[in-house]
């Protein structure tokens, strides 16, 4: 009987999603015209969140602020993915290990607020980033003592370089 049950769930289930999507579409207007004539104005002074590089070239600056969200909770591996053994952006995985030994961080996080092509070549591109660090609170396990850090943003200058087949970031300024 139980099994029955199951199965039933289980066939109902698509019909029943599929029925709220066309609900959901029912609520989008019909027989609108599109008007292509018009002309949508530029601003010179816009410009583009991202450059316009290769997408594979922007991964290792992308991963690496998600990378760095992921190392507030003690998970390095990915962080340590985005970059070569050697570069310089890897010492703050190392800085946090060694603070989780005897501390916990609150709250916080990584948020990319900039990316710039600064130097363009077809195996390395430098890019000007601004990550915003977000207010965190340093707590000591040992004495309870709580400090907080101020949110700050952090401007680098960071180089992706090709290694083998993948872009890797191999150097912070």
């Amino acid at each position: 009987m139980l099994k029955v049950k199951k199965l039933i769930i289980i066939c109902l289930l698509p019909i029943l999603l599929s029925g709220c999507a066309r609900a959901e579409g029912a609520l989008a207007p019909t027989g609108v015209a599109l008007d292509t004539g018009a002309e949508v104005p530029i601003l010179q002074d816009e410009k583009q969140y991202l450059p316009n590089v290769l997408p594979e070239a922007l991964e290792p600056v992308i991963n690496y602020v998600d990378g760095l969200n992921l190392a507030l909770t003690g998970e390095f591996s990915y962080l340590r993915s985005t970059a070569t053994s050697s570069c310089d952006c890897l010492a703050i995985a190392d800085r946090l290990a060694k603070l989780f030994k005897t501390a916990s961080l609150m709250g916080g996080g990584y948020k990319l607020k900039s990316i710039e092509l600064a130097k363009e070549g077809a195996n390395q591109k430098s890019f000007q980033v601004v990550i915003h660090r977000s207010d965190m609170r340093k707590i000591d396990r040992a004495s309870k003592e709580s400090i907080l850090w101020s949110a700050s943003n952090i401007k680098n200058t960071f180089i992706v370089k090709k290694v083998g087949m993948e872009w890797l970031l191999s150097d912070i300024k």
